[in-house]
């Protein structure tokens, strides 16, 4: 499995770093971020966050 960073900062402006995320989600009922990593899963309510952004080498095309 591909291990990537997470950044997500919140309506206060604190900031999370993981930096081996194995997979991230938004719920189908666009509530909660869902953050998976090795050793825990991160759950965020979305009314929580300002915004958050990922490494975009996981979006690349593999060859």
């Amino acid at each position: 499995m591909v291990q990537y960073w997470v950044k997500v900062v919140f309506t206060d402006n604190q900031e999370l770093m993981v930096s081996d995320a194995l997979r991230h989600t938004i719920s189908d009922d666009m509530e909660i971020l869902e953050i998976d990593t090795p050793k825990e899963v991160i759950i965020i309510p979305l009314k929580q966050l300002k915004y958050f952004s990922c490494d975009a080498a996981v979006f690349s095309n593999k060859k």
